[in-house]
Protein backbone atom coordinates (compact mmCIF):
# COMPACT_ATOMS: atom_id res chain seq x y z
CA UNK A 1 0.00 0.00 0.00
CA UNK A 2 1.34 3.59 -1.08
CA UNK A 3 2.27 5.91 1.88
CA UNK A 4 -0.47 8.10 2.31
CA UNK A 5 -0.19 11.74 3.02
CA UNK A 6 -2.20 13.15 5.75
CA UNK A 7 -3.92 16.41 6.39
CA UNK A 8 -4.22 17.31 10.14
CA UNK A 9 -7.78 19.55 11.21
CA UNK A 10 -8.27 20.56 14.27
CA UNK A 11 -12.31 20.98 14.67
CA UNK A 12 -12.73 23.03 17.70
CA UNK A 13 -16.42 22.95 18.14
CA UNK A 14 -18.48 22.44 21.47
CA UNK A 15 -21.54 23.42 21.28
CA UNK A 16 -23.28 20.29 19.98
CA UNK A 17 -22.69 18.76 23.98
CA UNK A 18 -23.62 19.98 26.78
CA UNK A 19 -20.10 20.44 27.88
CA UNK A 20 -18.57 22.72 25.64
CA UNK A 21 -15.35 22.77 26.79
CA UNK A 22 -14.73 19.74 23.83
CA UNK A 23 -13.91 22.85 22.00
CA UNK A 24 -10.49 23.13 24.11
CA UNK A 25 -9.29 19.35 22.41
CA UNK A 26 -7.86 20.26 18.97
CA UNK A 27 -5.31 23.09 20.84
CA UNK A 28 -4.47 21.12 23.90
CA UNK A 29 -3.18 18.66 21.28
CA UNK A 30 -1.65 20.73 18.97
CA UNK A 31 0.51 22.77 21.81
CA UNK A 32 1.40 19.18 23.23
CA UNK A 33 3.00 18.43 20.26
CA UNK A 34 0.93 16.51 18.06
CA UNK A 35 2.06 17.66 14.76
CA UNK A 36 5.92 16.71 15.85
CA UNK A 37 5.22 13.40 17.56
CA UNK A 38 3.24 12.13 14.29
CA UNK A 39 5.98 13.42 11.71
CA UNK A 40 8.45 11.68 14.48
CA UNK A 41 6.49 7.84 13.72
CA UNK A 42 7.55 8.61 10.05
CA UNK A 43 3.46 10.02 8.76
CA UNK A 44 3.55 12.52 6.21
CA UNK A 45 1.52 15.13 7.99
CA UNK A 46 0.44 17.98 7.03
CA UNK A 47 -1.20 20.13 9.46
CA UNK A 48 -4.51 22.65 8.01
CA UNK A 49 -4.82 24.27 11.32
CA UNK A 50 -7.43 24.49 13.99
CA UNK A 51 -10.69 25.87 12.77
CA UNK A 52 -12.97 27.73 15.09
CA UNK A 53 -16.66 28.36 16.79
CA UNK A 54 -18.16 31.37 15.36
CA UNK A 55 -19.69 33.48 17.85
CA UNK A 56 -22.51 32.47 19.70
CA UNK A 57 -26.01 33.86 17.60
CA UNK A 58 -28.41 31.77 19.06
CA UNK A 59 -30.81 33.86 22.15
CA UNK A 60 -33.13 31.32 22.41
CA UNK A 61 -32.27 27.60 22.35
CA UNK A 62 -34.50 25.14 20.68
CA UNK A 63 -34.93 22.46 23.23
CA UNK A 64 -35.01 19.66 20.95
CA UNK A 65 -32.33 21.15 18.73
CA UNK A 66 -29.35 23.07 20.71
CA UNK A 67 -27.56 25.52 19.05
CA UNK A 68 -28.36 24.10 16.03
CA UNK A 69 -27.66 27.22 13.72
CA UNK A 70 -24.26 27.07 15.21
CA UNK A 71 -23.90 23.49 14.01
CA UNK A 72 -24.86 24.45 10.63
CA UNK A 73 -22.50 27.01 10.23
CA UNK A 74 -19.58 25.26 11.63
CA UNK A 75 -20.15 22.04 9.76
CA UNK A 76 -20.60 24.20 6.19
CA UNK A 77 -17.10 25.50 7.26
CA UNK A 78 -15.55 21.46 8.05
CA UNK A 79 -17.38 20.06 5.76
CA UNK A 80 -15.75 22.63 3.02
CA UNK A 81 -11.58 22.22 4.55
CA UNK A 82 -12.33 18.17 4.46
CA UNK A 83 -13.37 18.27 1.00
CA UNK A 84 -10.19 20.09 0.10
CA UNK A 85 -8.02 17.52 1.52
CA UNK A 86 -9.30 15.25 -0.78
CA UNK A 87 -9.07 17.09 -3.73
CA UNK A 88 -5.07 17.46 -2.43
CA UNK A 89 -5.30 13.52 -2.71
CA UNK A 90 -4.46 13.18 0.89
CA UNK A 91 -6.42 11.64 3.71
CA UNK A 92 -8.37 14.39 6.29
CA UNK A 93 -7.52 13.53 10.27
CA UNK A 94 -9.91 15.71 12.29
CA UNK A 95 -9.43 16.34 15.72
CA UNK A 96 -12.91 17.50 17.36
CA UNK A 97 -14.50 18.80 19.11
CA UNK A 98 -17.50 17.09 19.81
CA UNK A 99 -19.21 14.29 18.11
CA UNK A 100 -21.60 16.77 16.09
CA UNK A 101 -18.35 17.35 13.94
CA UNK A 102 -19.09 14.01 12.04
CA UNK A 103 -21.80 15.43 10.41
CA UNK A 104 -19.27 17.01 8.36
CA UNK A 105 -16.42 14.45 8.16
CA UNK A 106 -18.58 12.12 6.81
CA UNK A 107 -20.54 13.90 4.95
CA UNK A 108 -17.53 15.60 3.17
CA UNK A 109 -16.13 11.39 2.44
CA UNK A 110 -20.11 10.64 1.28
CA UNK A 111 -20.24 13.81 -1.44
CA UNK A 112 -16.74 13.19 -2.70
CA UNK A 113 -17.52 9.64 -3.31
CA UNK A 114 -21.14 9.97 -4.03
CA UNK A 115 -19.89 12.45 -7.40
CA UNK A 116 -17.73 9.45 -8.18
CA UNK A 117 -20.47 7.04 -8.42
CA UNK A 118 -18.87 5.14 -5.75
CA UNK A 119 -20.48 4.15 -1.65
CA UNK A 120 -19.42 5.47 1.51
CA UNK A 121 -19.14 3.58 4.58
CA UNK A 122 -18.48 4.53 8.50
CA UNK A 123 -17.21 3.30 11.64
CA UNK A 124 -18.44 4.59 14.46
CA UNK A 125 -16.42 3.03 17.56
CA UNK A 126 -19.00 4.76 20.80
CA UNK A 127 -19.76 4.18 23.90
CA UNK A 128 -22.66 6.01 22.71
CA UNK A 129 -25.22 5.48 19.19
CA UNK A 130 -25.65 9.18 18.46
CA UNK A 131 -28.01 7.98 16.53
CA UNK A 132 -31.22 10.03 18.46
CA UNK A 133 -33.60 12.48 16.64
CA UNK A 134 -35.19 16.19 17.52
CA UNK A 135 -38.12 13.33 18.82
CA UNK A 136 -36.54 10.94 20.44
CA UNK A 137 -33.74 13.06 22.06
CA UNK A 138 -33.59 13.02 25.77
CA UNK A 139 -31.05 16.32 25.85
CA UNK A 140 -31.39 18.54 22.49
CA UNK A 141 -27.85 18.17 22.51
CA UNK A 142 -26.54 17.48 18.61
CA UNK A 143 -23.12 15.49 18.95
CA UNK A 144 -25.96 12.53 20.31
CA UNK A 145 -27.43 12.95 16.45
CA UNK A 146 -24.93 12.86 14.09
CA UNK A 147 -25.81 9.16 12.49
CA UNK A 148 -29.36 9.86 12.14
CA UNK A 149 -28.72 13.12 10.31
CA UNK A 150 -26.67 11.12 8.34
CA UNK A 151 -28.99 8.53 7.58
CA UNK A 152 -31.39 11.23 6.70
CA UNK A 153 -33.24 11.67 9.85
CA UNK A 154 -33.11 15.54 11.47
CA UNK A 155 -33.45 18.75 10.69
CA UNK A 156 -32.98 19.35 7.03
CA UNK A 157 -30.51 22.13 7.23
CA UNK A 158 -28.22 19.02 8.97
CA UNK A 159 -29.47 16.44 6.62
CA UNK A 160 -29.23 18.25 3.63
CA UNK A 161 -25.53 19.83 3.96
CA UNK A 162 -23.83 19.16 1.10
CA UNK A 163 -27.07 19.40 -0.92
CA UNK A 164 -28.62 15.61 -0.74
CA UNK A 165 -29.33 13.30 1.56
CA UNK A 166 -28.96 10.85 2.55
CA UNK A 167 -25.33 10.63 3.17
CA UNK A 168 -25.17 6.91 4.14
CA UNK A 169 -27.22 3.95 4.34
CA UNK A 170 -27.79 1.54 7.03
CA UNK A 171 -26.17 -1.49 5.64
CA UNK A 172 -23.08 0.98 5.27
CA UNK A 173 -22.37 1.43 8.90
CA UNK A 174 -20.65 -0.65 11.82
CA UNK A 175 -20.80 0.21 15.24
CA UNK A 176 -17.50 -0.76 17.51
CA UNK A 177 -18.11 -0.42 21.66
CA UNK A 178 -21.84 0.27 22.45
CA UNK A 179 -22.77 -0.01 26.12
CA UNK A 180 -25.01 3.58 26.54
CA UNK A 181 -27.79 3.18 24.11
CA UNK A 182 -31.30 5.51 24.62
CA UNK A 183 -34.07 3.42 23.94
CA UNK A 184 -35.26 5.48 21.28
CA UNK A 185 -31.42 4.64 19.46
CA UNK A 186 -32.01 0.73 20.47
CA UNK A 187 -35.23 0.73 18.85
CA UNK A 188 -33.81 2.97 14.89
CA UNK A 189 -30.72 0.40 15.19
CA UNK A 190 -32.88 -2.91 14.85
CA UNK A 191 -35.65 -1.48 13.01
CA UNK A 192 -32.54 0.31 10.60
CA UNK A 193 -30.90 -3.31 10.98
CA UNK A 194 -27.41 -1.62 11.38
CA UNK A 195 -24.68 -3.79 12.58
CA UNK A 196 -23.76 -2.87 15.96
CA UNK A 197 -21.17 -4.32 18.30
CA UNK A 198 -21.87 -3.55 21.85
CA UNK A 199 -18.97 -4.03 24.80
CA UNK A 200 -20.83 -7.34 25.14
CA UNK A 201 -19.66 -8.50 22.34
CA UNK A 202 -15.79 -7.40 22.84
CA UNK A 203 -16.37 -8.96 26.12
CA UNK A 204 -17.29 -12.42 24.45
CA UNK A 205 -14.96 -12.59 20.94
CA UNK A 206 -12.17 -10.02 21.35
CA UNK A 207 -11.58 -6.94 20.13
CA UNK A 208 -9.48 -8.69 17.50
CA UNK A 209 -12.16 -10.21 15.61
CA UNK A 210 -14.62 -8.08 15.90
CA UNK A 211 -12.54 -5.60 14.13
CA UNK A 212 -11.62 -7.58 11.86
CA UNK A 213 -15.44 -8.61 10.91
CA UNK A 214 -16.02 -4.94 10.64
CA UNK A 215 -13.06 -3.87 8.60
CA UNK A 216 -14.17 -6.93 6.25
CA UNK A 217 -18.29 -6.02 5.97
CA UNK A 218 -17.62 -2.98 5.33
CA UNK A 219 -14.87 -3.10 2.88
CA UNK A 220 -17.50 -6.06 0.70
CA UNK A 221 -19.84 -3.39 0.70
CA UNK A 222 -18.18 -0.09 0.49
CA UNK A 223 -15.68 1.63 -1.87
CA UNK A 224 -14.24 3.50 1.17
CA UNK A 225 -14.93 4.48 4.68
CA UNK A 226 -14.18 7.42 7.60
CA UNK A 227 -13.11 5.64 11.06
CA UNK A 228 -15.13 8.11 13.75
CA UNK A 229 -13.56 7.14 17.58
CA UNK A 230 -15.10 8.88 20.28
CA UNK A 231 -12.53 9.08 23.38
CA UNK A 232 -15.45 7.55 25.62
CA UNK A 233 -15.48 4.55 23.83
CA UNK A 234 -12.66 4.16 26.51
CA UNK A 235 -12.51 2.92 30.11
CA UNK A 236 -12.78 6.15 32.07
CA UNK A 237 -9.57 5.56 33.94
CA UNK A 238 -7.82 5.46 30.55
CA UNK A 239 -9.19 8.50 28.78
CA UNK A 240 -10.93 10.44 31.76
CA UNK A 241 -10.85 13.58 30.09
CA UNK A 242 -14.30 13.20 28.21
CA UNK A 243 -17.53 14.84 28.53
CA UNK A 244 -20.49 11.54 28.94
CA UNK A 245 -17.91 8.88 30.73
CA UNK A 246 -19.29 5.37 30.90
CA UNK A 247 -17.82 2.50 32.75
CA UNK A 248 -17.03 -0.93 30.92
CA UNK A 249 -15.07 0.80 28.08
CA UNK A 250 -12.23 -0.83 25.75
CA UNK A 251 -8.97 -1.23 27.21
CA UNK A 252 -5.44 0.49 26.22
CA UNK A 253 -4.77 -2.03 23.59
CA UNK A 254 -8.18 -2.48 21.98
CA UNK A 255 -8.00 0.69 21.33
CA UNK A 256 -5.03 1.01 19.47
CA UNK A 257 -5.79 -2.65 17.96
CA UNK A 258 -8.69 -0.67 16.54
CA UNK A 259 -6.57 2.17 14.89
CA UNK A 260 -3.55 -0.46 14.00
CA UNK A 261 -6.28 -2.42 11.74
CA UNK A 262 -8.33 0.14 10.42
CA UNK A 263 -4.89 2.22 9.37
CA UNK A 264 -4.13 -1.12 7.04
CA UNK A 265 -7.30 -1.08 5.47
CA UNK A 266 -6.41 -0.16 1.69
CA UNK A 267 -10.14 1.79 2.05
CA UNK A 268 -9.45 3.46 5.12
CA UNK A 269 -10.05 7.56 3.40
CA UNK A 270 -10.82 9.80 6.43
CA UNK A 271 -10.27 9.43 10.57
CA UNK A 272 -11.87 11.48 13.01
CA UNK A 273 -11.19 11.63 16.93
CA UNK A 274 -13.14 13.40 19.02
CA UNK A 275 -14.45 14.39 22.57
CA UNK A 276 -11.27 14.94 24.06
CA UNK A 277 -12.39 17.56 26.73
CA UNK A 278 -9.28 19.11 28.63
CA UNK A 279 -11.40 20.74 31.15
CA UNK A 280 -12.16 17.33 32.40
CA UNK A 281 -9.10 15.24 32.11
CA UNK A 282 -6.47 14.65 34.77
CA UNK A 283 -2.62 15.22 34.99
CA UNK A 284 -3.01 14.82 30.66
CA UNK A 285 -3.89 11.77 30.63
CA UNK A 286 -6.26 11.70 28.01
CA UNK A 287 -4.64 13.92 25.80
CA UNK A 288 -1.41 11.93 25.92
CA UNK A 289 -3.36 8.94 24.97
CA UNK A 290 -5.04 10.60 22.27
CA UNK A 291 -1.83 10.91 20.93
CA UNK A 292 -0.56 7.60 20.73
CA UNK A 293 -4.22 6.63 19.37
CA UNK A 294 -3.55 8.64 16.21
CA UNK A 295 0.30 7.09 15.93
CA UNK A 296 -1.17 4.24 15.68
CA UNK A 297 -4.24 5.48 13.12
CA UNK A 298 -1.71 6.70 11.27
CA UNK A 299 1.37 3.76 10.99
CA UNK A 300 2.96 3.47 13.92
CA UNK A 301 3.67 -0.21 14.83
CA UNK A 302 4.94 -1.63 17.95
CA UNK A 303 7.83 -4.01 15.86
Amino acid sequence: MPKRNYHLIGAAFGLGSAEHNSRLGPDNLWQGGLIEKLQQSGANVVDRGILRESPIKTLQLDPKLRYVDEVVEFSGRLMESVAESYKLSALPVVVGGDHSVSISTVSANALYLHQQGRTPGLIWVDAHADINTPQSTPSGNIHGMPVAILLGHGDPALTGLGGYTPKLKPEHIVYIGLRDVDPGEREMIKQLGIKAYSMHDVDLRGIGQICKEALTYIEQRCDGFVLSFDLDVCEPDVAPGVGTPVRGGLTVRESHLIMELAHDSPKLMSIELVELNPALDRQDTTRQFATWLLQSALGKKIL
